[in-house]
Parts: C-alpha cells; sequence; structure tokens
C-alpha cells in the first residue's frame, strides 16, 4: 500500500509521540528509583562475632514510600587495616583477579572520617599477588560506634591510579596536562567524598618537583604530601574543598608565592 505524504507524516509524528513517552517512562523510573536510595532507613540491626576480630551487621533497609525491604550484610572491624584485608570486591567478568581487592598497605597517604563514612588514601599493590608495582588506591568504609570502639566496614567503593599510568600522563602532557586529568577524572562525580551536598573534594598525584607550591583557581591544596611510586618521587594533594567546574579551564600554576 503505498502511503501519501500526508499519511507519512502523520505516523512519523506517532512514532516520535511514543519514543518520548518511552524516554519519559524510562526517566521516571530512574528517578523513583534515586528517590528510594535517598529515603531508605535501616528498620533492624543484628550483629554477630566473626574469627578475625570483625563483627558482622546484617541490616534490613526499607523505603520510606514503600514497603520493600532490602537485607545488606556488612562485616565490620577494629581497625582500618583489618578493614582492608577484608575487601572482597566482586572479580569483574573476563577478568582472572581483582584488580581492586587488596590484602597489604604499603603506605598510609591520608586517612578522612565523618561519623558515618571514612576513607583512606593508600599505596598498595597495582594487583595483588600478581602485580607488585605501585598503585594510588581510594577506599572508602562505612563507619560506626560500639560503646567507645569505632569500626569499619569491608570497603564499599574503591578506585585506584597506577603508578606507571599518572607517569604516563606526566611525561605525555606535561604538569599542568598531569592535574587538570586528576580533576577531570579522578573524583567527577564525587564518589569519594565525605561530604558531597555540600563540598567537593578534589584530589590528584603530580610528578612536579614544585608540587608543593601548586595553585589552582588561585587556590592552595589544603595539603600536598611527599610520596613515593615505584620508587620515584611524587606529590600526593587534596582540597577539602575546592569548587571546579570542568566547563570551564582551570588556572593552575606552580610558581612559588609570597
Amino acid at each position: 500500500m503505498k502511503l501519501t505524504r500526508t499519511k507519512r507524516l502523520w505516523l512519523i509524528l506517532l512514532l516520535m509521540i511514543t519514543a518520548y513517552l518511552l524516554m519519559y517512562s524510562v526517566v521516571s523510573d530512574r528517578e523513583t528509583s534515586h528517590n528510594h536510595e535517598n529515603t531508605a532507613t535501616i528498620t533492624k540491626s543484628q550483629t554477630t562475632k566473626t574469627g578475625d576480630n570483625g563483627t558482622i551487621t546484617k541490616q534490613t533497609i526499607t523505603n520510606d514510600d514503600s514497603e520493600a525491604e532490602q537485607e545488606v550484610e556488612r562485616s565490620y572491624y577494629n581497625t582500618i587495616e583489618d578493614a582492608v584485608k577484608g575487601s572482597n570486591f566482586a572479580i569483574e567478568e573476563g577478568e582472572e583477579v581483582s584488580y581492586t581487592n587488596k590484602k597489604e598497605i604499603k603506605e598510609k597517604v591520608l586517612f578522612l572520617e565523618s561519623d558515618t563514612d571514612a576513607l583512606l588514601f593508600f599505596i598498595g599493590n597495582f594487583i595483588e599477588n600478581k602485580d607488585d608495582s605501585d598503585a594510588l588506591v581510594v577506599y572508602k568504609f562505612k563507619v560506626k560506634k560500639e560503646g567507645n570502639q569505632t569500626k569499619y566496614s569491608t570497603p564499599t567503593n574503591a578506585t585506584q591510579i597506577p603508578a606507571e599510568s599518572e607517569k604516563r600522563i606526566y611525561r605525555r602532557g606535561g604538569s599542568k596536562y598531569e592535574i587538570r586529568t586528576c580533576l577531570n577524572l579522578y573524583n567527577a562525580y564525587q564518589s569519594f567524598n565525605l561530604y558531597p551536598e555540600t563540598s567537593q573534594l578534589q584530589w590528584g598525584m603530580s610528578y612536579n618537583k614544585s608540587a608543593p607550591n601548586l595553585t589552582i583557581n588561585g587556590d592552595r591544596p589544603t595539603k600536598v604530601i611527599p610520596i613515593k611510586m615505584d620508587g620515584d618521587d611524587c606529590y600526593f594533594w587534596y582540597y577539602e574543598d575546592l569548587k571546579y567546574d570542568s566547563s570551564k579551564k582551570a588556572e593552575i600554576s606552580f610558581k612559588k608565592t609570597k
């Protein structure tokens, strides 16, 4: 059957409306899911001890606007070192080893903690028991109090920057390129931030020997910490709150100021 031009236009319009309604439905579902996460509360909590200086807490989480319940089981430890050793991230499909499960802390770089979460930056092996070249590893933990004892969960999120990758970025683009890469990639979604609603935690590394003089948009880092990566001198830097807009070019300087 041959369609007239008018019928073809009506058919195209109908298809566009159908596609729009489908997209709206998907977005609506995502927003609803996101809101459920924001309104989730812990309604039950049961803790048992383990033989490795830890405890296992089984929590029942209920969405405030529904009857749905979800059980989350987390192990808690008395020390951050034991919590690191308890890391149990799933091995990604197609991989033989986990790139994020670490057992050894070669060097602690920075530890930040709030009432509910903690962040640990440390030097670890790139691939545990397989590749002992250095990597800057970042773990996020849940925190809870039991009397006077602070306990840390198995890591809930992780990322790492291998020394070789960071060095390659520095050699390829130079010092300012390295800093911009850190800003745009390492914590772009503020996943590793204790207060994401009110601040922008920014962090990264620099192989520039003048990194202690670093400023971004005229602001000095909260702290610049000298570290070694695969035997090379390097610097870790972080800002507790640096308002950074990736759509605008950051002004980066390594010049010493008074």
